[in-house]
Order: C-alpha cells, then sequence, then structure tokens
C-alpha cells in the first residue's frame, strides 16, 4: 500500500525481476492494475488504477478507475464495495474501494483459514482473483532493535509465506522491500534481520532516535501474494519498474495486472534503547 496504510483508511472512513505470470495474469500492457487486500479482521479493500507504473511509485490523479462494480465474496455472503476519495499525508488524492458504510448489512471482515473471491467490472471487462487469509504458518515470537536495526524471532512450518510493515512513532505502515518465506529461511526457530518499511513514492526517511518506538506489522499471506511481492523486490532491488517490461511482477487478477491477497495479522512494538 502506498502512503496511507489500508487500516488508515478504514479508520478515515468509520471517524467521519524478469519472471513468468502465473495462469490469469495477462501478458497486455494496457491493462488496468488493482491493488487489493482483506486482513484478518478487516474489510477488503481494493485500489483500481490504469497507470501502468503504478507500483513504481505514486501515480498521476488522473489515473484512477472510477466507477467499477466491485464485488467480494466468502462463499455464502457477498458485499458490494463503495468508492472513496481520500488524500495522503502529502496532501494529493487517492481512491479506494471499500466497505459501503450504507450497507453494513451485507459487510464482513476476514477470518483466517477463509478464501475471498474479488470480482471487478469495469470498462465492460471482468476482472477476478481469489485469495486465502492463511492460518500462521510462520509465527512472529518476538522483535526487539539491535546494534544493526530491527530483528526477528520466527517459528516456521515447511510452507510459511509472510509480508511485514513497520511504522514510525505512530506514522503510516511501510512494507518491508522483500517478503519472507520458510522455504528459504528455513523451518523450526530463526532469526532474521529486518529492513525498515519502504515509501514507494521515494520519499526520504529521517534517522531513528533513541527512545523512538517502531511498531512491526507481521503478516501470513499465501503463496500467491508471496509470489507477486517477492517479484516485485526483486524488480525494485534493480531500480525497475515492478509491472514493466522483463521485470513483470507475478499476479492473480485475470484480465489485469496487480493482486489481491489475503493477510492474517500480528503486531509488535519496539522502543529503540535509550
Amino acid at each position: 500500500m502506498r502512503k496511507a496504510s489500508f487500516t488508515l483508511v478504514l479508520l478515515y472512513l468509520m471517524g467521519s525481476a524478469c519472471e513468468k505470470e502465473q495462469k490469469g495474469q495477462s501478458t497486455e500492457e494496457n491493462l488496468p492494475v488493482v491493488e487489493g487486500i482483506i486482513e484478518e479482521n478487516g474489510y477488503p479493500m481494493v485500489m483500481l488504477s490504469a497507470d501502468p507504473a503504478y507500483f513504481a511509485g505514486t501515480p498521476a490523479a488522473g489515473e484512477w478507475v472510477h466507477g467499477a462494480v466491485i464485488s467480494v465474496s466468502n462463499g455464502p455472503q457477498s458485499q458490494t464495495l463503495r468508492e472513496y476519495r481520500l488524500t495522503d499525508a502529502a496532501g494529493r488524492p487517492f481512491w479506494v474501494y471499500t466497505v459501503d458504510t450504507a450497507q453494513w448489512q451485507h459487510a464482513f471482515r476476514g477470518e483466517n483459514g477463509k478464501s475471498y473471491t474479488l470480482t471487478i467490472r469495469s470498462e465492460g471487462k471482468t476482472l477476478s482473483a481469489m485469495t486465502t487469509i492463511p492460518a500462521v504458518r510462520l509465527r512472529l515470537d518476538s522483535a526487539w532493535w539491535g546494534p544493526a536495526g530491527l530483528k526477528a524471532r520466527l517459528t516456521g512450518s515447511a510452507t510459511g509465506y509472510a509480508r511485514y510493515f513497520t511504522a514510525r512513532n505512530g506514522g503510516d505502515y511501510l512494507p518491508g522491500m522483500h517478503p519472507l518465506s520458510s522455504e528459504t529461511l528455513g523451518k523450526g526457530t530463526i532469526e532474521v534481520q529486518l529492513g525498515e518499511g519502504m515509501d514507494r513514492s521515494g520519499a526520504p526517511q529521517g534517522a531513528l532516535a533513541k527512545g523512538d518506538t517502531v511498531w512491526l506489522k507481521f503478516c501470513n499471506v499465501d503463496h500467491n501474494t508471496y509470489d507477486f511481492w517477492r517479484s516485485a523486490g526483486a524488480a525494485w532491488a534493480k531500480g525497475a519498474d515492478p509491472l514493466g517490461p522483463g521485470a513483470r511482477a507475478k499476479g492473480n487478477v485475470s484480465n489485469a495486472k496487480g493482486y489481491w491477497g489475503g493477510y492474517s495479522v500480528t503486531y509488535e512494538r519496539i522502543i529503540i534503547p535509550k
């Protein structure tokens, strides 16, 4: 997510790498770009853009796709999302489709172990994807700040995948560049170094100081979500556009670029020692 996190969007509303694409991911260059999540105990949120460089930075205001009909189903229930105009910390507008506050009777939150189907109807096209909020297979046991920065102790099964985000002193959650996998880290209990989350728009971050507070948001994800962010991170590390030629991040949305992902969530607060 960019500068405004999905969590902050919901609070706002309620308060006022050269890869093969997965099956269903088209190679056409003029397709819409989807970024959508459903978190454990959270409502679905979807951002829909016509900007092919969406994941390379902040899209121009005119690149958002408006008026789409977007629904999310958990099997027995379905909810239609509503489009909202918001602004980020720099005053730039952005649009998000999320829970319709006038239709609470149809709203539902994400639950661990359940699957969710996303359907988007826009400009005569139908886009679709499915994701699962997984059971916790890569568990965050503890996190702390050491001489080299943020470290965490994890316990994993043979097939655990995760993303993480960090927030400074009550600020927005920013994503770590690379997701985590017990397939590469190893199962059992391990210690890992975690880089701070990055602002995709390129806004610089100042140095942290003694006594500052860092929040770690640790999210188990399914394999499709891990694959998307692994390939996106590989492109970022090379200075490439994750959806650009030769660096296409692997997505799971048919007839579109981007992804639809489920997140189970754990939080940990770390205070930098004085």
